[in-house]
């Protein structure tokens, strides 16, 4: 019976716990959050200094089919023998990250556009839930095949700091049209752990480059809205891995009912345009996703010079491949000093 037990615990150890990571981009999400940037994406604000407050709320799961092979050392004896597994591994994740976000627009020209610098500070907690299950078949060393049944879970979490956002921005306006143009720097300021399997923090730098664009005819109060990102990653020190290069589109479709309210539809796009590489990476395996849902939001004047700006959306995620499906909600509160 004992070596029964050190004969399973080896396959599963060999066998099934790497797919408990089958997820495209390491950690299974890009840092760039999907959806952050919505409605009015080509707008930027008058010169002068804003406080915003996000919430990013999201839940989601996945299940990863298995079939491995491999062959299994019996300890002290010198065999290998093969073993095939099959079997699914659920993986569900709620995280949730308090955003916090400085921004100042300069009264000033730079190539015709007005610019400006943001800083976001993110505190993130995560949940994740794995749970696997499936059939082991041992092959003996007479031909003779044994089969074990296999299940184990595990429910990993971590809060903490999240990687800061340092982000430049040049805004350019030409009657209702309205553009805005940003480059995002992901610092590895996070939390990480590299023997964990969920982290607040990357533990990597990145660079976003983004255009946002935004078509505003105030005087039919309405607004659509896209914006465009290619995230590049660059090598995580501690584990060796490089995640692919990401591409992202957030577009929302307004209805300006008046200053102080307005409805719409808002949508993200994500495809991985190329493969992970490194230690654990599989060559072609990339993530793809889609997302729709509403938006609502408004003004709220709390002086003469000051206002309250509040938005609230949901989205939807369909079709994703390599990657989670779930939905995400944000919350966001802003006001000008």
């Amino acid at each position: 019976m004992k070596l029964k037990q050190i004969l399973i615990w080896l396959c599963v150890t060999v066998v099934l716990l790497p797919t408990m990571s089958a997820h495209a981009v390491e950690g299974g999400s890009g840092v760039y959050s999907l959806g952050l940037v919505g409605p009015q994406a080509g707008i930027a604000p008058d010169p002068g200094a804003y406080f915003t407050y996000n919430f990013y709320y999201y839940k989601g799961d996945s299940t990863t089919r298995t079939s491995s092979s491999s062959l299994v050392q019996v300890p002290g004896t010198g065999l290998e023998l093969p073993v095939q597994v099959n079997g699914s591994v659920q993986t569900e994740v709620e995280a949730c990250a308090h955003i916090f976000t400085f921004t100042y627009m300069f009264d000033a020209k730079v190539l015709g556009a007005r610019p400006g610098v943001s800083v976001w500070v993110p505190y993130v907690t995560s949940d994740l839930s794995l749970a696997g299950n499936g059939v082991m078949s041992l092959t003996g060393p007479w031909g003779n095949t044994w089969d074990f049944p296999l299940s184990g879970s595990a429910e990993p979490s971590s809060s903490g700091l999240g990687d800061i956002t340092l982000t430049g921005k040049l805004r350019w306006q030409e009657g209702v049209m309205h553009y805005l143009a940003t480059l995002n720097i992901y610092a590895p300021t996070g939390k990480y752990d590299k023997n964990s399997v969920v982290n607040a923090g990357r533990n990597h730098w990145a660079v976003d480059p983004m255009m946002c664009v935004t078509y505003l005819n105030e005087k039919i109060g309405l607004e659509v809205s896209g914006a465009a990102g290619l995230t590049f990653n660059f090598e995580n020190s501690d584990t060796d891995y490089d995640s692919g290069e990401e591409f992202h589109l957030d577009l929302a479709v307004i209805q300006h009912f008046s200053e102080q309210f307005h409805l719409g539809l808002v949508g993200y796009l994500y495809k991985q345009l190329s493969s992970d590489s490194g230690p654990g990476a599989v060559d072609g395996y990339k993530g793809r996703v889609y997302a729709c849902g509403p938006e609502i939001g408004g003004m709220i004047p709390l002086s003469d010079k000051n206002n309250l700006f509040l938005k609230a959306r949901w989205y939807k995620e369909f079709s994703a491949k390599n990657r989670m499906e779930g939905d995400t909600v944000f919350l966001s509160a802003s006001v000008n000093f």
